[in-house]
């Protein structure tokens, strides 16, 4: 494993230039890349990662470089079991980081890489009396295919960092350029067979009422089959569906697996709320309604046992349509909530007009509310004013104990996270649900 100085230039601040030192070990960097690149092959990629920390100690570090440099060495053990030996990270600011990951027998390998990077990311970091909270966001570029040279490269990665961002994604996969779509192919295809052959694993993680401690209702969430050779994350999986035309079939594949499901546990005696996420392209199909109605009718199901989450962003897109169709699935009996709140750029007005029945706390700002007096009082804005509005709101991404007890002292009125279940197969759920209830 390379030595934390080879891999780390000294603290930078936004108002200075890099010293000497940063840039030679940044050229290095550029070298060893360039380097890389060119030796790459079909079977022997190379991954440039473009890491956006966003961290909750940002401006503190920019203000104290000895405080600095001990938090790039914490950062540097957190992510060092992760890496190869031949693997290499610079940081370039203090919220900016680059990974080269050389010699990979497959994109999907990188994939994985950046999932493990994004895990060893989601706990914070202690540094002397400092809790680092992280935001992260990766974009991932790979050669030949997305580049073929170092600027290349890290401009794809960066780009696709920064659409990641944008989009509330956790990381996304460059854009392959003409000629080089071999891996979008791949994943095309993957996804055709996995659609045509049913394959899709679906989880459900429990939402929970904070004054009842009962679990109201689930979230499903669709899973890239474990035993199928690529690794697919989500986003990915999603992305590429509504890229390809995918993405009708994709969600009906969810529904129908959704609707067999709630047939099983109705058959077990356990009836339940669930809900289903919505892509922001399906807003615009006008059949959406019948769609969905007439897959409830085949298995029997009533509207009212399907909650529909639909992101904040992809509510203003076309918001007279949006409110029509809304309203129409609202009439046929579904739930609607606003998924990612806080987030997007909707306002008084909209929420006004929109037939939700609850809103849902980005998760965002519920894993940086201990740590940041800002996103504590936007958590509290959110929650005051669902109930202004009358609408239930519920915590997303709810990890930790002084997070849950801040909610309730704010009147949070559901949580959803690993503090109190994982996402799960459906066929485990009725007896979780039976042990959790026991316990309170």
């Amino acid at each position: 494993m390379p030595q934390l100085s080879d891999l780390i230039p000294a603290p930078t601040a936004a108002a200075r230039p890099l010293q000497d030192t940063e840039l030679s070990c940044l050229d290095a960097f550029i070298e060893r890349l360039d380097d890389e690149v060119g030796a790459a092959s079909a079977t022997a990629s190379v991954a440039v990662l473009v890491l956006s920390l966003r961290r909750s100690d940002r401006i503190h570090a920019l203000m104290h470089p000895d405080y600095a440099l001990a938090a790039r060495q914490s950062f540097f053990d957190r992510v060092q079991n992760i890496l190869r030996d031949k693997d290499q990270f610079v940081f370039v600011s203090e919220d900016e980081c680059w990974f080269i990951l050389p010699q990979l027998s497959s994109e999907a390998l990188a994939i994985l890489a950046t999932h493990r990077l994004l895990n060893a990311l989601s706990k914070p970091l202690k540094v002397d009396a400092h809790t680092i909270f992280f935001s992260p966001c990766i974009g991932v570029a790979c050669a030949p295919m997305h580049g073929q040279s170092a600027m290349s490269l890290l401009r794809a990665a960066d780009s696709a960092q920064q659409k990641a961002r944008r989009d509330n994604h956790p990381f996304l996969l460059a854009e392959a350029r003409h000629g080089h779509g071999n891996m979008q192919a791949d994943l095309q295809t993957a996804l055709e067979q996995v659609l045509d052959s049913n394959q899709l694993n679906m989880c459900y993680q429990p939402k929970v009422d904070l004054r009842s401690r009962r679990v109201v209702s689930v979230e499903a969430l669709v899973r890239w089959p474990t035993e199928h050779a690529l690794a697919v994350a989500t986003n990915i999986l999603i992305d590429t569906a509504e890229r390809c035309g995918l993405i009708e079939m994709l969600t009906m594949r969810v529904f129908n697996q959704v609707l067999a499901q709630q047939v099983a546990w109705k058959n077990a005696g356990m009836e339940m709320l669930v809900w289903v996420n919505l892509s922001a392209h399906l807003l615009s199909h006008e059949q959406l309604p019948k769609i969905l109605s007439r897959a409830l009718d085949i298995w029997g199901i009533p509207a009212a046992a399907i909650g529909l989450e639909i992101t904040e962003s992809a509510l203003i897109n076309d918001i007279e349509h949006t409110t029509d169709l809304l309203f129409e699935l609202k009439d046929l009996g579904f739930h609607l909530s606003i998924d990612d709140f806080g987030t997007g750029y909707s306002s008084l007005a909209y929420l006004r007009r929109f037939p939700i029945d609850e809103l849902k706390i980005d998760r965002m700002f519920i894993h940086g509310m201990t740590e940041s007096i800002q996103d504590k009082q936007i958590v509290q804005s959110i929650i005051g004013l669902a109930h202004n509005f009358g609408l239930p709101v519920v915590a997303e991404g709810v990890e930790q104990e002084n997070t849950l007890d801040a909610l309730e002292q704010m009147g949070c009125d559901q949580i959803q996270g690993y503090l109190f279940a994982k996402p799960m197969p459906g066929e485990a759920l009725i007896d979780w649900c039976h042990n959790f209830h026991l316990t309170r």
